[in-house]
């Protein structure tokens, strides 16, 4: 499975992300890219984009980017700065870089913006490689 597979993958197989109206539209190694477009249910009572919404746009940010060594891994922690309201929002993009691969904990930035490229969140995720699962990206086909 080469990069351009695991991001088609992720989209398909992450069925909450799916659900919500997130996917992932680039991957490299060790960085990534998640979008959305903004609708009223995405939304919190003041008309700002929910936090939750931009909470889930991180962590998949976050977990492809950790993912593009084609291992299997989980969320440990998160911890997001929210900096302003997500007012007057049609589109979202998330991205998420690497600060630190380990051979069991990894740990990436990620910001969301707008998309006037204002940032709206950012945080940082760190990452566990679940050992006793098999690889999703081999070496040889990337």
């Amino acid at each position: 499975m080469n990069l351009e597979s695991l991001r088609k993958y992720r989209n398909e197989q992450n069925l909450f992300a799916r659900y919500v109206g997130i996917s992932i539209t680039e991957i490299r190694l060790g960085w990534a890219k998640a979008e959305a477009e903004m609708s009223r249910d995405r939304m919190n009572p003041i008309g700002s984009v929910h936090g939750g919404f931009i909470a889930t746009m991180a962590d998949c940010a976050a977990g492809a980017a950790a993912s593009s060594y084609g291992i299997q891994i989980t969320t440990m922690s998160c911890n997001l700065n929210f900096l302003r309201p997500g007012l007057n929002v049609t589109h979202l993009v998330a991205t998420a870089k690497e600060i630190k691969h380990g051979s069991r904990i990894s740990v990436y930035s990620v910001r969301v913006m707008k998309q006037d490229g204002v940032i709206l969140t950012e945080g940082t995720f760190t990452f566990m490689t679940l050992s006793d699962n098999p690889p999703i990206l081999r070496e040889e086909e990337e």
